[in-house]
Formats: structure tokens, sequence, C-alpha cells
């Protein structure tokens, strides 16, 4: 697979990820679109040769604020509508 292609693919994933974020009617969902917005994110940046840049995203990102929100949606009460 090229570059090109990869980099495409990249692409049109991190603008899925990002409406699906954002459209999202659950909470869960919108945070695990959030999570692949930024795998994608921080793999664009490896491909584009930001190796610090990537990781750190994957990193703190991926790894701490995913997991807080995620805490956060789990320890909240939900009414049932």
């Amino acid at each position: 697979m090229s570059l090109e292609a990869l980099e495409t693919v990249l692409l049109i994933s991190l603008v899925v990820f990002s409406i699906v974020a954002v459209e999202s009617r659950s909470l869960i969902r919108a945070v695990f679109s959030l999570l692949g917005f930024i795998i994608s994110l921080s793999f664009l940046f490896i491909l584009l040769y930001a190796l610090h840049v990537g990781l750190m995203l994957l990193l703190v990102y991926a790894g701490g604020a995913i997991a807080l929100l995620m805490l956060v949606i789990m320890m909240t009460n939900r009414r049932e509508e």
C-alpha cells in the first residue's frame, strides 16, 4: 500500500470518527469514536515522520484522557427515560 493511499485512508477515518463523536447520542460511543480519532491522528503524525508527536498523542490522550472520560461516564448516575 502506498503512502498516499494510507494517508487518504487515515484522513477519511478522521472525518468519520469526528462526525460520529459529535453526532452520537450515546456517551460511550462518542468516547470510543474520540479514541478512534486520536489513534488515527497519531498514526497520521507517525506517517508524516513526527514520531514524538504521534507517540505523545497515543500516551497522553489515548491512554490518560480517554480512560478518565470513561471513568467519569461510568461513575455518573443515569436517568431512566
